[in-house]
């Protein structure tokens, strides 16, 4: 059979390579890359010296570089030499990481007083951590015990330079106004072992902080100081206690500062003399001990350094430094105050103030970052501005009764506000109340609105019965002012809102606010005028001779601030009021107690009970119209018909006097004491009230006031009787022309007028126990007294002034001997003892013997201020001399 040519296949050779063969080369290009990328990317090996490898396990504890694993420890071996070897695995990502001085330490759990770290490891377990570093490839490393200080980028680097390390270590933080700004890197031993190098780094955005001309000083730790003043403690923080610290100051004015500039660290800021000096000028420093401190918030911020007495202005003027940190929050609205320590039954403060001394307090103003730096200021005793957004009120009261600091304001019993400041009127006739009014209240407030006391209780009695007001406890014990509106006050109907300065009065109870002065109507007959409301009430009796000619209607404040009392007489009796009449109080009684007795004055039961008012017809009187033109309401009959006439007496303290207190000329009341006042110079003004008939003897130039008071001594008792009675001033009228103003004097004249006569000089080496007031014997009669004592020219020995009085001056001769009484002299023989003393007078407060020779002829009468010697013994023979010396010689 024939092929056929159509079915035989035909076999040709191929032009192209078959896709089969591309999987082997694939293959061998990928086995090439393996090999490649396992020559390149090697993992490391390192070898890393600790000295114990305590918290370390093979194939478990891991290699970290910023938080990410990088290496695992695989094997631990003992150092042939100490310590330990362990090898770790470093990935080969990583091993660009290995250099020279590159860095490995362990992690694990730590707690310190500084610092808890590593609290991640107690779930994770301890890892090795690893700072880069530079330098050639190593595998070779030995780890550090600590953490080590990490400079960050573009960090400002310093140099420090100290006496001492004190509490500063590696991690010691660096503060700018309490804010953490950098950190000690390095502590090193200076070479010549006199100072301490200390390396430290300020982070960049902290870095234009630091200038040329900034100080360095060391907050770390407590300081004490222990002195009279108290106990002086001095801690920047908790932080700076347990860690250290240091802090610094940065001039504005001063350049940026140089790379790696050396500074001084001081050991505090006191040595550093840094900080912003400010004036204080005070008017007393009563318990302010003279490093005293300067508080904001209860936080430290300056010191006063020094105090002085400046007498052209009469205050204290003390310097201060502020630290440089509070620097800027002292401008213009700055306010200081003395803290001072407050103990009564309705708070106490500062009690430990009794201990360490007061404190001065700070507070900045709200705007203080616009406001100009201040460095001068006058402070107060105490927190004495407004609280902020307050409303500002002033109250003028008489006295100031009832009145303290902080003492609450209330509207019908809410407390709104409080009493900031209680000083004298610019005149000082008056008190001035500056009131804080809380601003959510301030609507309550208007030009009709009237404030009262609201202090004590009051008792009232009358024949309708007894009436008790009493306030509430607080008020009792602190005393309150409370604010009447006589229609509701609602935030809706507000018109009137009180917007001016215009102070208002201050009323001494409810009843007399509702009858102020902008509620005076024109008067129904006849206005009577007093400084003090009398104890009468409406409905009180008019009397004439007894007889009852009208009543009172009604009792108000007058526009002149005296007290108001209308009364309404019958008609028929009209004609016994004229320009000649004179009105006086009959109310009440009064008691006059004294060694003397108890003298009680009453008009009658019913004047007694109700009160009342008398009139009376007077062709001399001459005060009892007012200069406003009504009748003036006196406060008895003998006031009305014989006013007293008033003088001043100017004291620098006056604690012994008070109202009431009566004057006395020789042994008779003359007048008494009816004000006491504060002048502008902060003197007591004391007000007598002199009946008329003296006025004449006692206003004149040269007369003395005293106060006298019981005086209990060895030497003997004088003025008991002021301790029942009250001390008296005592007069002493003098010869000039007439004069109303005195100076007073706290105690009596060493020499009484009538008692100054000779005065001589006795010189002595010493003045032994001579003394100002020892009395002068001749014959043991005192002649006269000793009135000062003093060195001589060259010190070399002391003068003794001596007055004889005038009835013995004719005793003293140019030859007559002086010698001490002070004492006693104690001879002691076979015979016994003999004891001798002038008197118990000389024994107790000295004193000196005088006699004159009688064997000499009568010696010329010795002159004023001639000096004699005063012998240091004395002879018995002195004592039997009898010179006759007659007074016409």
């Amino acid at each position: 059979m024939q092929d056929n040519p159509s079915t035989t296949p035909i076999v040709t050779k191929s032009k192209y390579i078959s896709p089969v063969w591309f999987l082997p080369f694939i293959a061998t290009l990928l086995a090439l890359w393996i090999l490649f990328q396992n020559i390149t990317h090697k993992n490391m090996r390192v070898n890393i010296h600790f000295t114990n490898a305590g918290s370390i396990i093979v194939d478990k504890t891991k290699v970290r570089y910023k938080g990410v694993i990088v290496g695992t420890v695989k094997k631990i071996e003992l150092d042939e030499v100490d310590g330990v070897n362990v090898i770790a695995e470093i990935e080969s990502h990583a091993t660009f990481l290995l250099r020279d001085k590159s860095k490995f330490w362990l992690v694990s759990p730590k707690a310190s007083l500084t610092s808890i770290t590593g609290l991640d490891t107690l779930f994770s377990g301890s890892y090795i951590n690893l700072l880069p570093g530079e330098g050639e490839e190593a595998t070779e490393f030995i780890a550090t015990r600590e953490q080590p200080i990490t400079i960050p980028d573009k960090a400002l680097l310093i140099n420090l330079k100290s006496d001492n390390a004190a509490s500063i270590n590696i991690g010691t933080p660096i503060f700018f106004k309490k804010i953490q700004v950098g950190e000690i890197a390095r502590v090193r031993l200076d070479k010549t072992g006199q100072f301490v190098n200390i390396q430290a780094f300020i982070e960049s955005k902290y870095g234009h902080l630091v200038k040329q001309q900034s100080k360095f000083w060391n907050i770390s730790g407590l300081n004490a100081n222990i002195s009279r003043t108290g106990i002086d403690l001095k801690l920047d923080s908790l932080t700076t206690l347990i860690a250290g610290g240091v802090t610094f100051s940065s001039p504005d004015s001063s350049p940026a500062s140089l790379e790696k500039q050396q500074y001084q660290l001081y050991n505090d800021i006191d040595a550093s003399e840094e900080g912003l000096s400010i004036t204080l000028k005070l008017t007393n420093t009563n318990n302010l001990p003279e490093r005293a401190g300067i508080l904001f918030k209860g936080h430290g911020i300056g010191r006063i350094d020094t105090i002085n007495y400046d007498s052209k202005s009469q205050l204290f003027i003390a310097k201060a430094t502020i630290n440089p940190a509070f620097s800027n929050l002292i401008t213009e609205s700055a306010r200081f105050w003395i803290e001072k320590t407050s103990f009564s039954f309705s708070k106490i403060d500062n009690l430990s103030n009794l201990i360490t001394g007061d404190y001065i307090s700070f507070s900045h103003g709200d705007n203080y970052q616009k406001e100009q730096l201040r460095t001068e200021f006058v402070i107060k005793t105490e927190q004495s501005f407004l609280e902020d957004n307050s409303l500002s009120v002033e109250l003028i009261a008489d006295n100031a009764n009832g009145l303290t600091d902080g003492a609450p304001i209330s509207y019908k019993g809410l407390n709104i506000g409080k009493v900031n400041a209680i000083t004298l009127t610019e005149d000082s006739k008056n008190i001035k109340a500056t009131l804080s009014i809380n601003e959510k209240f301030s609507y309550l407030v208007n030009k009709n609105s009237k404030f009262h006391l609201l202090s004590g209780i009051n008792f009232k009695a009358s024949l309708k019965g007894i009436e008790v007001d009493s306030k509430p406890l607080q008020n009792i014990i602190q005393g309150g002012i409370a604010l009447y509106n006589e229609s509701p006050i609602t935030k809706k109907n507000v018109q009137t809102l009180y917007q001016s300065k215009r102070p208002f009065y201050l009323y001494a109870s409810k009843e007399m606010a509702k009858l102020g002065k902008d509620a005076f109507a024109e008067p129904l007959n006849l206005k009577l005028l007093s400084k003090n409301l009398p104890s009468v009430s409406i409905g009180s009796p008019v009397y004439y001779h007894k007889l009852q000619v009208g009543e009172v209607s009604d009792l108000r404040l007058h526009n002149s601030s005296l007290m108001q009392t209308s009364i309404n007489i019958n008609p028929k009796f009209k004609h016994l009021i004229s320009k000649q009449t004179i009105f006086w109080n009959v109310s009440g009684f009064e008691i006059d107690a004294g060694l003397s007795g108890i003298k009680v004055n009453t008009e009658s039961l019913l004047a007694l009970a109700t009160g009342g008012i008398a009139l009376e017809f007077s062709p001399s009187a001459t005060a009892n119209i007012t200069s406003e033109g009504q009748y003036r309401l006196f406060d008895s009959y003998q006031q009305a018909t014989q006013p007293p006439k008033q003088i001043t007496l100017i004291y620098d303290d006056a604690s012994d006097l008070k109202v009431g207190n009566k004057a006395k000329l020789k042994g008779l009341e003359v007048g008494k004491v009816s004000q006491l006042t504060l002048n502008q110079n902060n003197k007591i003004m004391v007000t007598l009230d002199i009946a008329p008939e003296y006025f004449d003897k006692v206003a004149k130039k040269g007369s003395r006031f005293w106060v006298v008071r019981s005086e209990i001594s060895l030497s003997g008792a004088k003025n008991l009787s002021t301790l029942i009675s009250g001390v008296f001033i005592n007069i002493q009228t003098g010869n000039g022309d007439k004069n109303i103003e005195f100076k007073g004097e706290r105690n009596a004249p060493i020499l009484a007028q009538h008692k100054t006569g000779l005065s001589i000089i006795l010189a002595a080496n010493n003045a032994g126990s001579t003394d100002t007031a020892s009395p002068v014997y001749h014959r043991q009669i005192q002649i006269g007294e000793v009135t000062e004592k003093r060195l001589n020219d060259d010190a070399s020995g002391v003068e003794i002034v001596i007055n004889i009085y005038p009835e013995y001056t004719h005793l003293i001769r140019a030859n007559s001997i002086f010698w001490p009484a002070s004492g006693f002299n104690l001879d002691i023989g076979i015979t016994g003892a003999s004891l001798k003393s002038t008197s118990l007078t000389s024994l107790i407060k000295g004193g000196i013997n005088m006699s004159t020779p009688d064997d000499e002829a009568l010696q010329p009468q010795s002159q004023s201020f001639s000096t004699f010697k005063l012998k240091s013994e004395f002879d018995d023979d002195w004592l039997q001399w009898k010179l006759k010396i007659p007074k016409s010689n």
